[in-house]
Protein backbone atom coordinates (compact mmCIF):
# COMPACT_ATOMS: atom_id res chain seq x y z
CA UNK A 1 0.00 0.00 0.00
CA UNK A 2 1.11 3.26 -0.99
CA UNK A 3 -1.17 5.42 0.50
CA UNK A 4 -0.19 7.69 3.44
CA UNK A 5 -2.24 8.01 6.63
CA UNK A 6 0.21 9.85 8.34
CA UNK A 7 2.21 13.02 7.69
CA UNK A 8 4.28 15.10 10.03
CA UNK A 9 5.51 18.17 8.43
CA UNK A 10 7.82 20.81 9.97
CA UNK A 11 6.98 19.64 13.87
CA UNK A 12 9.09 21.27 16.60
CA UNK A 13 7.92 21.29 19.93
CA UNK A 14 9.91 23.76 22.44
CA UNK A 15 9.01 23.00 26.65
CA UNK A 16 10.48 25.95 28.90
CA UNK A 17 12.42 24.05 31.36
CA UNK A 18 13.78 26.50 34.32
CA UNK A 19 13.43 29.89 32.06
CA UNK A 20 15.25 28.17 29.28
CA UNK A 21 13.98 26.93 25.98
CA UNK A 22 14.90 23.20 25.17
CA UNK A 23 13.50 21.67 21.95
CA UNK A 24 12.69 17.99 22.19
CA UNK A 25 11.65 17.78 18.59
CA UNK A 26 13.43 20.10 15.67
CA UNK A 27 11.57 20.49 12.02
CA UNK A 28 10.07 16.73 11.88
CA UNK A 29 8.91 15.49 8.34
CA UNK A 30 7.60 11.95 8.68
CA UNK A 31 5.27 9.86 6.31
CA UNK A 32 3.57 6.43 7.21
CA UNK A 33 1.92 4.27 4.30
CA UNK A 34 -1.19 2.36 5.92
CA UNK A 35 -0.69 -1.08 5.98
CA UNK A 36 2.92 -0.28 7.60
CA UNK A 37 5.15 -1.94 10.40
CA UNK A 38 7.12 0.76 11.38
CA UNK A 39 9.90 1.41 14.40
CA UNK A 40 10.96 4.54 15.93
CA UNK A 41 13.91 4.71 17.58
CA UNK A 42 16.59 6.38 19.55
CA UNK A 43 18.40 6.81 22.86
CA UNK A 44 16.70 7.96 25.62
CA UNK A 45 15.82 12.21 25.49
CA UNK A 46 16.11 11.94 21.96
CA UNK A 47 12.13 12.50 21.27
CA UNK A 48 10.70 9.52 20.94
CA UNK A 49 8.11 9.83 23.19
CA UNK A 50 7.48 13.41 21.83
CA UNK A 51 7.57 11.81 19.02
CA UNK A 52 4.51 9.44 20.09
CA UNK A 53 2.72 11.89 21.82
CA UNK A 54 2.76 14.03 18.06
CA UNK A 55 1.15 10.98 16.23
CA UNK A 56 -1.51 9.87 19.20
CA UNK A 57 -2.53 14.11 19.93
CA UNK A 58 -2.01 13.17 23.44
CA UNK A 59 0.19 16.37 23.04
CA UNK A 60 0.87 19.37 20.30
CA UNK A 61 3.43 20.25 17.78
CA UNK A 62 5.08 24.03 18.78
CA UNK A 63 5.24 24.55 14.99
CA UNK A 64 4.36 22.36 11.96
CA UNK A 65 1.62 20.35 11.11
CA UNK A 66 0.31 16.40 12.16
CA UNK A 67 -2.30 15.40 9.51
CA UNK A 68 -3.93 11.81 10.13
CA UNK A 69 -6.21 10.05 7.25
CA UNK A 70 -6.78 14.25 6.22
CA UNK A 71 -7.31 15.11 9.79
CA UNK A 72 -5.39 18.17 10.87
CA UNK A 73 -5.90 16.52 14.46
CA UNK A 74 -3.66 19.50 16.14
CA UNK A 75 -6.26 21.67 15.08
CA UNK A 76 -8.85 19.72 17.20
CA UNK A 77 -9.76 20.86 20.66
CA UNK A 78 -9.92 18.37 23.48
CA UNK A 79 -13.40 17.04 22.84
CA UNK A 80 -12.90 16.53 19.35
CA UNK A 81 -9.79 14.95 19.97
CA UNK A 82 -10.83 12.57 22.42
CA UNK A 83 -13.13 11.28 20.07
CA UNK A 84 -10.94 11.31 17.51
CA UNK A 85 -8.32 9.27 19.08
CA UNK A 86 -10.71 6.71 20.63
CA UNK A 87 -12.10 5.66 17.16
CA UNK A 88 -8.68 6.16 14.92
CA UNK A 89 -5.80 4.96 17.34
CA UNK A 90 -5.15 2.27 19.48
CA UNK A 91 -2.47 2.94 22.04
CA UNK A 92 -0.10 0.00 23.60
CA UNK A 93 1.20 1.53 26.62
CA UNK A 94 4.79 -0.02 28.07
CA UNK A 95 3.56 -1.03 31.67
CA UNK A 96 -0.09 -1.86 30.13
CA UNK A 97 -2.16 0.10 31.75
CA UNK A 98 -5.24 -2.03 32.31
CA UNK A 99 -7.90 -1.19 34.97
CA UNK A 100 -6.64 -3.58 38.16
CA UNK A 101 -10.60 -3.44 39.30
CA UNK A 102 -11.63 -4.71 36.32
CA UNK A 103 -11.29 -7.90 34.80
CA UNK A 104 -10.05 -8.47 31.13
CA UNK A 105 -13.38 -8.91 29.77
CA UNK A 106 -14.14 -6.09 31.17
CA UNK A 107 -11.04 -3.83 30.67
CA UNK A 108 -12.28 -4.14 26.70
CA UNK A 109 -15.95 -3.41 27.41
CA UNK A 110 -15.35 -0.35 29.10
CA UNK A 111 -13.45 1.02 26.24
CA UNK A 112 -15.83 0.21 23.55
CA UNK A 113 -18.17 2.04 26.18
CA UNK A 114 -16.35 5.17 26.10
CA UNK A 115 -15.63 5.51 22.46
CA UNK A 116 -19.73 4.35 21.27
CA UNK A 117 -18.01 3.12 18.10
CA UNK A 118 -18.78 -0.44 18.56
CA UNK A 119 -22.67 -1.23 18.51
CA UNK A 120 -23.66 -2.50 22.28
CA UNK A 121 -25.24 -5.70 20.89
CA UNK A 122 -22.09 -6.85 19.37
CA UNK A 123 -19.27 -5.66 22.00
CA UNK A 124 -19.10 -8.93 23.28
CA UNK A 125 -18.76 -10.86 20.56
CA UNK A 126 -15.85 -8.64 19.51
CA UNK A 127 -14.23 -8.41 23.23
CA UNK A 128 -14.45 -12.75 22.32
CA UNK A 129 -12.87 -12.69 19.17
CA UNK A 130 -10.42 -9.85 20.12
CA UNK A 131 -9.22 -11.81 23.41
CA UNK A 132 -9.12 -15.33 20.69
CA UNK A 133 -6.73 -13.30 18.47
CA UNK A 134 -4.40 -12.77 21.14
CA UNK A 135 -4.42 -16.11 22.30
CA UNK A 136 -6.22 -15.30 25.93
CA UNK A 137 -9.68 -16.00 25.51
CA UNK A 138 -9.52 -18.57 28.14
CA UNK A 139 -8.42 -15.67 30.75
CA UNK A 140 -11.28 -13.17 29.62
CA UNK A 141 -12.86 -13.45 33.43
CA UNK A 142 -9.46 -12.90 35.09
CA UNK A 143 -8.30 -9.76 36.90
CA UNK A 144 -4.84 -8.31 35.25
CA UNK A 145 -3.18 -9.32 38.53
CA UNK A 146 -3.57 -13.02 37.34
CA UNK A 147 -1.79 -12.58 33.62
CA UNK A 148 1.65 -12.71 33.39
CA UNK A 149 3.45 -10.10 31.89
CA UNK A 150 3.15 -11.40 28.52
CA UNK A 151 -0.76 -11.94 28.88
CA UNK A 152 -1.28 -8.75 30.25
CA UNK A 153 0.55 -7.04 26.80
CA UNK A 154 -1.58 -9.23 24.83
CA UNK A 155 -4.94 -8.17 27.11
CA UNK A 156 -3.78 -4.08 26.27
CA UNK A 157 -3.12 -4.88 22.19
CA UNK A 158 -6.69 -6.59 22.32
CA UNK A 159 -7.55 -3.33 24.41
CA UNK A 160 -6.20 -0.98 21.77
CA UNK A 161 -7.81 -2.90 19.07
CA UNK A 162 -11.70 -2.56 21.08
CA UNK A 163 -12.70 0.12 18.57
CA UNK A 164 -11.08 -0.86 15.55
CA UNK A 165 -8.71 1.97 15.03
CA UNK A 166 -6.46 2.54 11.65
CA UNK A 167 -3.25 2.68 13.91
CA UNK A 168 -1.44 0.93 16.47
CA UNK A 169 0.78 2.61 18.07
CA UNK A 170 3.33 0.97 21.10
CA UNK A 171 5.66 2.19 23.33
CA UNK A 172 8.35 -0.19 24.37
CA UNK A 173 5.38 -2.93 24.15
CA UNK A 174 8.53 -5.81 24.85
CA UNK A 175 10.55 -4.19 27.14
CA UNK A 176 10.09 -5.52 30.40
CA UNK A 177 8.83 -9.02 28.17
CA UNK A 178 11.29 -12.35 27.78
CA UNK A 179 12.39 -12.61 24.46
CA UNK A 180 10.23 -15.62 23.47
CA UNK A 181 7.42 -13.34 24.67
CA UNK A 182 8.94 -10.30 23.12
CA UNK A 183 9.15 -12.69 19.48
CA UNK A 184 5.01 -13.56 20.03
CA UNK A 185 4.11 -10.31 21.08
CA UNK A 186 5.91 -8.91 17.08
CA UNK A 187 4.05 -12.07 15.40
CA UNK A 188 1.21 -10.50 16.68
CA UNK A 189 1.43 -7.30 15.25
CA UNK A 190 2.79 -8.15 11.70
CA UNK A 191 -0.66 -10.34 11.69
CA UNK A 192 -2.04 -6.92 12.46
CA UNK A 193 -0.08 -5.16 9.37
CA UNK A 194 -1.14 -8.12 6.84
CA UNK A 195 -4.79 -7.17 7.86
CA UNK A 196 -4.58 -3.88 7.07
CA UNK A 197 -3.62 -1.73 10.36
CA UNK A 198 -0.41 0.53 10.42
CA UNK A 199 1.33 -0.56 13.54
CA UNK A 200 4.04 1.88 14.94
CA UNK A 201 6.46 0.92 17.62
CA UNK A 202 8.45 3.10 19.89
CA UNK A 203 11.63 0.81 20.95
CA UNK A 204 15.10 0.94 22.52
CA UNK A 205 15.30 -2.77 20.93
CA UNK A 206 18.70 -2.81 18.59
CA UNK A 207 17.91 -6.21 16.84
CA UNK A 208 15.18 -4.84 15.26
CA UNK A 209 15.92 -5.43 10.98
CA UNK A 210 14.48 -8.29 10.91
CA UNK A 211 11.22 -6.91 12.67
CA UNK A 212 10.37 -4.32 11.19
CA UNK A 213 9.71 -2.63 7.04
CA UNK A 214 11.25 0.74 8.02
CA UNK A 215 13.14 2.18 11.27
CA UNK A 216 12.91 5.71 12.06
CA UNK A 217 16.42 6.64 14.13
CA UNK A 218 15.80 10.16 16.20
CA UNK A 219 18.90 11.76 17.80
CA UNK A 220 18.50 14.86 19.76
CA UNK A 221 15.08 15.82 18.52
CA UNK A 222 15.65 15.44 14.77
CA UNK A 223 15.55 12.08 11.88
CA UNK A 224 18.89 11.04 11.73
CA UNK A 225 17.90 8.65 9.26
CA UNK A 226 15.30 6.24 7.65
CA UNK A 227 16.11 2.53 6.45
CA UNK A 228 13.69 0.20 4.93
CA UNK A 229 14.48 -3.40 6.34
Amino acid sequence: MNEMILTLSGVSRNFQIHNRNFSALKNVDLSVRKGEYMAIVGKSGSGKSTLLNMITGIDHPSSGTVTIDETEIHQLNESQLARWRGENVGIVFQFFQLIPTLTIAENLLLAMEFVNKIPRTERKSRMEFLLNQVGILDHKDKMPAGLSGGEQQRAAIARALANDPQIIVADEPTGNLDSKTAAAIHQLFKTLVEEGKTVIVVTHETDIKSRYERVVTLVDGEIQNEKQV
